[in-house]
């Protein structure tokens, strides 16, 4: 007969897991990639997403006149205003200084730097984005607040910044939003009127721009001799749209002297002639029953001046 060695009793309780050499390797290495990458994300979260970094990620994108990237750190912005930030004419803010970042979810940040030589003071007010970037990390955004430039002129003309038009969303209201930096705004280049530029330094809240635009030195010149050429071609003419017309036979005209005559802008836009001395002609031929005709006359001008194909024409009247 066979004896047989009785089975142990079974235990009621659950025998502890005992890791093998080779699953301890695999639970410390899986910990410690774990441990680094919240490691990490901690890191990029506290020191590189950041208000602070999304503030000196902003201001270095305008030193680099990079609208596209600057609006992409503001919230609802536009990149209209590329080719004017584009410009060499438009000088981008430096030494950026953070002086403070106040707030939770909604942050203020008080900073300070240089236009040129002018230091300005400003606040940018910051939140917290609600998409997630990488989807680990909450990155943070401008919440608006650029400042803006009102523009007036006395007269109606068309208004360049930085030598670059105006965005068609800011050429009636003249008010246009721009980035920190300095900005030179002029009336366009055209040959009848000019204006002084008005340099602008954009820090904060808006800014005002006026032009006094007037008549061009070169375009009372253009003008002057056309009149003169004007007048010339009357003195052959002897028609009552000329400035001087007589009813003698056969009557031979003089231009003795020249009118003076200035241009000048009106609110409307339009250019005025104004006749601030008259000219004077003298007519000869045959009157009335065969006698001898000598008589001197005063006369002005009269008429407009307008811009065709870029260049002045003097158009008068009748």
């Amino acid at each position: 007969m066979v004896q047989t060695q009785p089975s142990p009793p079974v235990s009621p309780f659950v025998e502890p897991w005992q890791p093998t050499p080779r699953a301890k390797t695999i639970i410390a290495v899986v910990t410690a990639v774990l441990v680094v990458l919240c490691a990490a994300t901690y890191v990029i979260q506290r020191i590189w997403i950041t208000p602070e970094s999304t503030v000196e990620g902003y201001f270095g994108a305008l030193a680099d006149r990079d609208v596209t990237k600057a609006a992409s750190y503001i919230k609802d912005s536009s990149t209209s205003t590329a080719d004017i930030v584009a410009s060499d004419k438009y000088i981008p803010p430096t030494k950026l200084k953070i002086n403070s970042i106040d707030g939770d979810d909604e942050k203020t940040a008080k900073v300070s730097f240089f236009l040129g030589d002018q230091q300005v003071n400003a606040e940018i007010p910051l939140h917290r984005k609600k998409e997630l970037t990488l989807g680990l990390f909450r990155g943070w955004g401008i919440d608006g607040g650029q400042p803006s430039i009102q523009i007036s002129t006395s007269a109606p003309v068309e208004i360049q910044v930085n030598g670059k038009p105006l965005p068609p969303e800011s050429q009636e209201t003249r008010n246009l939003q721009v980035f920190p930096g300095r900005y030179v705004v002029s009336v366009a280049d055209n040959p009848l009127v000019e204006s002084a530029p008005v340099t602008i330094n954009a820090g904060s809240g808006e800014s005002e721009a006026t032009l006094e635009p007037h008549i061009k030195a070169g375009a009372q010149a253009a003008v002057d001799a056309q009149i003169k050429e004007y007048l010339k071609g009357c003195v052959t003419k002897n028609v009552d749209t000329c400035p001087f017309t007589s009813s003698i036979t056969k009557p031979v005209w003089r231009i003795d002297t020249y009118p003076t005559v200035e241009l000048h802008l009106d609110e409307s836009g339009s250019v005025q002639l104004e006749t601030t001395e008259d000219g004077k002609a003298t007519v000869t031929g045959t009157g009335y029953g065969g006698y001898p005709v000598d008589d001197s006359m005063s006369f002005d001008i009269s008429g407009s001046v307008v811009v065709e194909q870029g260049k002045l024409k003097y158009q008068p009247e009748g």
